[in-house]
C-alpha cells in the first residue's frame, strides 16, 4: 500500500507543478505521510485518517502565510511611473492657495499640479515631498526642510 500512496504523491506533486495553487502540494505531503505510516504497518483507516490530517493541516494552517509570503515577494520593490514620485521631494513652481485650489510642483523637468496633504497655502519655491497621488494630482507635504 505504501508504493500506492507515494504514487499519488508524484501525481499530486507534478499537478502542483501544473497549476502553482500551493493546494495540490499539500495533498501530496498528506499522501507521503499515509505511506510512511502504511511502510510502518498501519491500517488503511489510519493511513486514510494520516493523509486527511496532514494534508487539512497544511491547507489551513500553511497554505494561506505561504501563500502572503509569496504575493510580498513578487511585488516590484520599486514604483514605476508616475508612482515612482511618492517619496521625493519636488519645488512648488505656483503657489498652491488652499484646499481646493491646487498649484503646480515641478520634479525631474516636468510640472504636476498639487495641492497640500493638510490643505495649506504652500508659497512658490518651497521644497515639499510627495506623499501620495490622486487621479493625476500629486499630494504633497508642506513640511520639508530645504
Amino acid at each position: 500500500m505504501a508504493l500506492i500512496w507515494i504514487a499519488v504523491a508524484l501525481v499530486l506533486a507534478v499537478s502542483e507543478v501544473a497549476t502553482v495553487a500551493l493546494f495540490a502540494s499539500f495533498l501530496a505531503l498528506g499522501a507521503f505521510a499515509a505511506a510512511v505510516a502504511a511502510y510502518l504497518g498501519a491500517g488503511i483507516p489510519l493511513q486514510v485518517g494520516v493523509f486527511g490530517a496532514v494534508s487539512m493541516l497544511g491547507i489551513i494552517a500553511v497554505r494561506p502565510g505561504l501563500l502572503g509570503y509569496l504575493k510580498r515577494r513578487s511585488e516590484p520593490s520599486q514604483q514605476s511611473g508616475a508612482w515612482g514620485m511618492v517619496g521625493q521631494t519636488a519645488l512648488v513652481v505656483d503657489a498652491i492657495k488652499g484646499p481646493d485650489e491646487r498649484g503646480h510642483v515641478e520634479i525631474a523637468g516636468e510640472n504636476w499640479p498639487a495641492l497640500a496633504v493638510d490643505g495649506s497655502a504652500v508659497a512658490e519655491g518651497r521644497r515639499v515631498l510627495i506623499v501620495d497621488i490622486h487621479r493625476t494630482t500629486l499630494v504633497v507635504d508642506p513640511k520639508v526642510r530645504g
